[in-house]
């Protein structure tokens, strides 16, 4: 795999630049399926709704709703790099940085990127090398947005039948009880939609 192997990961850094629009699941629909009444305790359930896609989130090692995240990592041996989070939808900035945090962006005509792979790829040109743009380059960062998409719509259904499941448990343990971790329903919704990194 071009992805940074595990002693390279601690290198490695991810961030929301911005956060979900919406998320998978409506609060007036978690309400019904927790059959809360009225205005009762729409603060937590949000929060709920929020903490459970995030869990899901990092249990797929996917970006469910659409936004934009940035990428920080080391330079590629190769002229391939696997980005994390899919679904990849667009890469906004591709830089090499340096020492300083001294950032040279690349020109989009030096790399191409393929969305219709899972996980999206960056491929850098043929002739091209990342040190033809910093030759004492450390890292490289990378802006870029992933998700289904805008819309709740835009998930499969399995995985917001996973995030309504986790709600629920976590909705049960809301007293502060230990939680007993993640159901083998949700488990086995989320198993075809999990990204392996080999």
């Amino acid at each position: 795999s071009n992805f940074p192997s595990s002693n390279l990961e601690i290198f490695m850094a991810l961030k929301d630049l911005t956060m979900p629009a919406i998320e998978p699941v409506d609060l007036t629909y978690a309400k019904t399926f927790l059959r809360i009444d009225g205005t009762a305790e729409g603060e937590l359930v949000s929060d709920l709704i929020s903490t459970a896609r995030v869990q899901v989130e990092n249990i797929l090692g996917r970006t469910l709703i659409r936004r934009t995240l940035l990428y920080s990592g080391p330079v590629p041996n190769g002229h391939c790099l696997v980005l994390p989070r899919p679904p990849l939808l667009a890469v906004l900035r591709l830089s090499v940085i340096g020492p300083d945090d001294l950032a040279i962006d690349i020109p989009t005509q030096d790399y191409t990127v393929n969305t219709r792979r899972d996980p999206g790829e960056i491929n850098l040109k043929p002739e091209k090398c990342w040190r033809d743009y910093m030759v004492d380059c450390q890292s490289l960062e990378i802006e870029f947005t992933a998700g289904y998409g805008d819309l709740a719509s835009d998930i499969p259904l399995p995985i917001k039948q996973a995030i309504l499941l986790l709600l629920a448990q976590h909705y049960e343990y809301r007293d502060g009880a230990e939680n007993p971790g993640v159901p083998m329903m949700v488990d086995a919704l989320l198993m075809p939609y999990r990204w392996v990194r080999l």
